[in-house]
């Protein structure tokens, strides 16, 4: 569900073919994640390794996040291997935390998850999860994100664009009311917000940055502190992607959605 998971299924998957011995094809393993740079990404569109001499097939293995769930299609995918879960970003109102949790998905992803095999030729789609699971445990669709978000951004722009009647916004997804108060109580704070819930200054200005909040309330703060440049680059560096990738070198037709299961589950 992560980097770390990704690349260790990638060395135990190579690990074990290796262990099998030279009768058995080649085989090419790549991990797919949103943090892996552009050019590794690539990977995952060249072709399998050529059949061995004996006839072993050769074969490649995109060990991915959801980011291959919707975004992208790999030619000639055969198998995909769905354990039905995801990481997932959620919001705590209360302690004003977000985390990333490992979550069951959807019905809907999983249908997205099995339309990955067979698109291009035909292919199968292995869930390891019961049929009762899928009928009775999974929500139809995946929760919105805006209801397990940090509304503090949107209800900025919300009110740089001069909606103040939030309450009765005709959000496509209404978020909870405790959500939506936190928000408006974490802008007050920045002073974005004045006691009547009223724009101000400084929350237009901070507006215009696309920034969370409080990383835009510390950027234009440190100027008259005179630490902008110091500031600057604190900032740059956590509203970024990181930019010291730490990679092994981890190259079937599978995709493999990677997550402990059950050994006494039924398959289907």
């Amino acid at each position: 569900t992560g980097q770390e998971e990704i690349e260790e299924a990638c060395k135990r998957i190579k690990r074990e073919i290796d262990n099998l011995g030279p009768e058995v094809g080649e085989l090419k393993c790549i991990p797919l994640y949103s943090t892996l740079p552009p050019n590794l990404q690539q990977r995952i569109f060249e072709p399998a390794p050529p059949n061995k001499p004996n006839g072993a097939i050769g074969r490649k293995v995109v060990v991915s996040t959801n980011i291959a769930e919707t975004s992208l299609t790999i030619d000639g995918v055969v198998f995909v291997i769905d354990p039905g879960f995801a990481k997932q970003k959620v919001y705590n109102p209360r302690i004003r935390v977000e985390s990333l949790l490992v979550s069951p998905i959807s019905k809907a992803s999983a249908q997205q998850r099995a339309g990955r095999a067979g698109r291009t030729r035909p292919g199968k789609c292995f869930r390891l999860y019961t049929e009762k699971a899928y009928k009775n445990e999974m929500q139809e669709n995946t929760y919105p994100e805006i209801l397990r978000s940090n509304l503090g951004s949107v209800v900025l722009q919300l009110k740089k664009l001069g909606i103040d009647d939030l309450v009765h916004f005709d959000f496509m997804d209404p978020p909870a009311p405790e959500t939506l108060m936190r928000a408006l109580e974490l802008l007050n704070y920045l002073a974005a917000l004045d006691d009547d819930g009223n724009l101000t200054d400084l929350g237009s200005v901070m507006a215009e940055l696309p920034l969370d909040p409080q990383l835009a309330k510390l950027l234009i703060s440190s100027c008259t502190l005179n630490c902008s440049n110091e500031i600057l680059s604190i900032t740059a560096m956590l509203s970024g992607r990181p930019i010291v990738y730490m990679f092994a070198i981890n190259i079937c037709n599978v995709i493999i959605f990677p997550v402990a299961i059950s050994e006494k589950s039924t398959f289907f």
